[in-house]
């Protein structure tokens, strides 16, 4: 399977159980840099979500998606409390990542 139909898949994966707002890829993915060893890292923007129960539920649908992955799950409110602190993961997120699925 390629690298893209793979985060196709992920992304699927990812919107069948969060059903989030937006689904933002950073890191090497972003950047074009990924090879097949590279892990994807996504951020998952979810209203209301219970952060740690949502996050354990997409790393379960995502099981057998065969690349390494690593979600951070936000709500809407953390992302303008804190999309501009840039000691936090959000930051790098919101500046360099890629929106791959918005509802």
């Amino acid at each position: 399977m390629s690298l893209f139909h793979g985060k196709i898949r992920l992304i699927h994966r990812i919107v069948e159980v969060a059903q989030p707002e937006k689904i933002i890829i950073f890191g090497s993915a972003a950047r074009g840099e990924s090879s097949r060893n590279s892990d994807v890292d996504v951020l998952v923007i979810k209203s209301g979500a219970n952060r740690l129960d949502l996050t354990g539920k997409i790393y379960l649908n995502l099981h057998g998606v065969g690349a390494a992955v690593d979600v951070v799950v936000v709500t809407p409110e953390d992302v303008d409390r804190y999309g501009d602190n840039s000691a936090l993961i959000i930051y790098p997120a919101l500046k360099e990542g890629r929106v791959v699925y918005a509802a």
